[in-house]
């Protein structure tokens, strides 16, 4: 008998909504006390920004690397 091929995982986006400069106005704190919560001028899905987005959410188009004072 024939063993399937494995499947591959889908690839997981490198960054996410926390890690983008658009992100703003985070909030809405989970039980251990991290935010969970964000919104976007530039997400059509939120009707720019008046509905909040997960800031676990997988980047988008619009990413832009946030620069977090490193520099």
């Amino acid at each position: 008998m024939r063993r399937p091929p494995k499947r591959q995982k889908p690839e997981q986006p490198k960054y996410r909504c926390r890690d983008c400069r658009h992100s703003y106005d985070w909030h809405s704190k989970a039980l251990d006390g991290h935010l969970i919560l964000c919104r976007c001028p530039l997400d059509i899905k939120t009707e720019n920004g008046k509905w909040c987005k997960f800031l676990n959410d997988p980047q988008c188009d619009n990413f832009i690397q946030r620069d977090n004072g490193t520099q």
